[in-house]
C-alpha cells in the first residue's frame, strides 16, 4: 500500500510462573484492515462450499434450552427457524432447510426472554430479536455475548431462557439438560495479514499453530515472522478450529504461546492491524475485512 508506514511486528513473550503471554504490537491504525482470507487445500472460505462439505472447517450453529422449550420461549424459536427468522440468518450465514412456522406469543406468558452465548451468533441474533421485537411490542428479547461455553452454563444454571453456541454441544452440556435447534451452519476462515501465500493446506496451518512452523517462508510466503491469534477457551469457534486441525493431525497440540482474544470483532482488530499475523474467524464475518 503507498505511502503507508507498516510499524514493525513484535512478539513480547513474557514467562509469568512458567506461562508464557504474547502481546502484539500492530500498525495502529484501525480504520485499515489489512486481513485476508486463505484457502485451505485449495478450496476457498465461501458459503457455497461450506453448503457442499468441500470445505474442511465447518460446524452447525445452534441455539440450546434447558429442557424442552415452551410457551413464548418455544414460539420465539419457531421464529428463528421459520422463514422471517431464517431469512436474516441467510444475511450472513448458511440457513437450514427444513424450517418452522410460529404463532403470536401469549401476551399473559414469559414475555421477557434472556439470550446469551456466542459472540458469533450475536449480531444475528439481535437484528432477528429486533424483528420480533417489532412485530411484538409486549416481548422483551435480551442478548448477550460471552462465548459458546458461557451462554450453555448460563442456560443450564437458569441464567438465561437460550444460549447461544456456534458448535455442537458437549456431551457433559446435553447430559445436564440442554436440547439443541439447529438454526443455520457456518465455516471457519483462516485469515492472515502480510503473508505472501493465498493458499494454506490444513497441516501447514496445524504447524503453525504447533509452533513447527515460525516464518512464512516455511509454507512459500515472505521472509516474515509468524504472528499467532486464537480464540478464547470456551469459544465455539475456536472449538470448531481445533477439531478440524485435530481430525486431519492426529495428536496435535497447539503451542502455548498464542495470542487469545475474546470475540471475532477482535481477532478481525488484531490480524487486521497486525503484519505477519493469522487468526480465525466465521466466514460469516469476512465481509467486515
Amino acid at each position: 500500500m503507498n505511502n503507508k508506514i507498516i510499524a514493525l511486528f513484535a512478539v513480547i513473550v513474557i514467562a509469568v510462573a512458567g506461562v508464557s503471554i504474547v502481546a502484539f504490537m500492530s500498525n495502529g491504525d484501525d480504520n485499515d484492515n489489512d486481513a485476508y482470507a486463505v484457502s485451505l487445500n485449495g478450496v476457498e472460505a465461501t458459503e457455497s462450499n461450506v453448503r457442499d462439505n468441500s470445505y474442511l472447517i465447518k460446524r452447525n450453529l445452534i441455539v440450546c434450552t434447558n429442557g424442552e422449550a415452551t410457551g413464548n420461549v418455544a414460539e420465539f424459536l419457531n421464529y428463528v427457524t421459520s422463514a422471517d427468522g431464517q431469512k436474516i440468518v441467510g444475511k450472513e450465514f448458511i440457513s437450514i432447510d427444513k424450517m418452522t412456522d410460529y404463532k403470536d406469543p401469549d401476551k399473559d406468558g414469559k414475555t421477557m426472554i434472556a439470550i446469551s452465548g456466542s459472540t458469533t451468533i450475536m449480531d444475528t441474533m439481535t437484528r432477528i430479536a429486533e424483528g420480533y421485537m417489532a412485530k411484538y411490542p409486549y416481548m422483551k428479547v435480551s442478548i448477550t455475548g460471552g462465548g459458546s461455553g458461557q451462554g450453555a452454563s448460563n442456560t443450564i444454571n437458569g441464567v438465561s431462557d437460550i444460549g447461544m453456541c456456534s458448535r455442537d454441544l458437549k456431551a457433559s452440556e446435553a447430559e445436564k439438560g440442554l436440547i439443541p435447534t439447529i438454526i443455520g451452519k457456518d465455516g471457519v476462515a483462516v485469515i492472515v495479514n502480510g503473508a505472501g501465500v493465498k493458499d494454506l493446506t490444513i497441516e501447514q496451518v496445524a504447524k503453525i499453530y504447533d509452533g513447527t512452523y515460525t516464518n512464512w517462508s516455511q509454507v512459500g510466503g515472505v521472509d516474515k515472522s509468524i504472528g499467532v491469534v486464537c480464540r478464547e477457551d470456551g469459544s465455539g469457534t475456536r472449538e470448531c478450529f481445533e477439531e478440524s486441525i485435530k481430525a486431519s493431525t492426529p495428536g496435535w497440540k497447539m503451542k502455548s504461546d498464542v495470542n487469545s482474544l475474546s470475540s471475532t470483532g477482535a481477532v478481525i482488530k488484531m490480524i487486521g492491524n497486525t503484519d505477519g499475523s493469522i487468526g480465525y474467524i466465521s466466514i460469516g464475518q469476512l465481509v467486515n475485512l
